[in-house]
């Protein structure tokens, strides 16, 4: 049994992505929230965030608190310090664990050092956000957890 099968994480998904490609991320965030998956997006962590050490706090969510790592890439993540840090944190244990753990979508072509042109990977030239969270949903699932109602649980409609 693969140590994914076996852990309880506390994110189904984690986003890593360049301030520049905020807007898109924001949406398809805002769409998995709504759909049910647990997903770790810088904005919905300010109070986590504050105090920590961002350097060693992200390696571990990045590293070890999700099922699965949506890595946006683009011209701009390629030039950024932290998305190469939390980039680094997921090829670790992608690497460790030998498994479908990172998955990949492009703005564009640009080359990420360790992200294999062999990769799968989706392309989002032409995919709204919307639709993109309905693909992460469709391939990372919902997985069933105790003592859990979905974000919308509404007693009187059920």
């Amino acid at each position: 049994m693969t140590r994914r099968k076996t852990r309880d994480f506390q994110y189904d998904v984690c986003l890593s992505f360049a301030g520049e490609d905020r807007v898109y991320v924001s949406a398809v965030a805002s769409s998995l929230r709504k759909i049910g998956i647990r997903t770790f997006y810088d904005e919905y962590e300010k109070i986590a965030f504050w105090g920590k050490d961002l350097f060693e706090h992200l390696s571990d969510v990045y590293r070890n608190a999700a099922r699965f790592c949506v890595i946006f890439v683009s011209k701009h993540y390629a030039k950024k310090l932290w998305t190469t840090h939390e980039r680094k944190a997921a090829q670790s244990r992608a690497f460790e664990e030998n498994t479908e753990y990172i998955l990949p979508a492009r703005f564009d072509r640009t080359c990420i050092p360790g992200l294999l042109n062999t990769i799968g990977y989706v392309d989002l030239k032409d995919v709204p956000p919307s639709v993109f969270a309905r693909l992460i949903f469709k391939k990372v699932g919902v997985p069933p957890r105790k003592f859990y109602l979905p974000p919308h649980y509404c007693p009187a409609t059920s």
